[in-house]
């Protein structure tokens, strides 16, 4: 098995498989006991993210929240954003997931999902999959 950190490994939802990695995770789909995996312990944001974070691209972005959940010794940091960038290359707009302000006073925007290859949400998670070979 690969070294991982404890906030790398991934467990049942139903409590009867633990201690995988984020690839075997990947390979397996659903767990033994038909569970869906979670990481074991969830990962500290750094104190500064709201402000440091704020202003980052869909990709760069997506590369800080994976990096918190896939160790360097599973996907190499310049692999990951590579798989990165190329899954998300395909969306209609730049910015991936755009949000439309429905009202500006009460601070309600939706964001819109649906710029995938699919037309649909399914493509934010699965064109990441797609990519990612073992």
């Amino acid at each position: 098995m690969s070294s991982t950190t404890t906030s790398q490994r991934y467990l049942s939802t139903r409590g009867g498989s633990y201690g995988f990695s984020f690839e075997e995770t990947v390979l397996k789909g659903l767990a033994a006991d038909q569970g869906l995996f979670l990481p074991e312990d969830i990962p500290s944001l750094p104190s500064d993210w709201q402000d440091a974070w704020s202003q980052l691209t869909f990709s760069e972005l997506a590369f800080k929240i994976f990096s918190l959940y896939i160790a360097p010794s599973e996907i190499e940091p310049t692999a990951l954003r590579d798989i990165i960038d190329r899954s998300y290359s395909s969306f209609r707009v730049p910015s991936v997931t755009p949000t439309v302000t429905l009202d500006r006073a009460k601070k309600v925007h939706l964001l819109e999902l649906y710029h995938g290859e699919t037309f649909a949400f399914k493509d934010i998670a699965l064109q990441f999959l797609g990519y990612k070979r073992p």
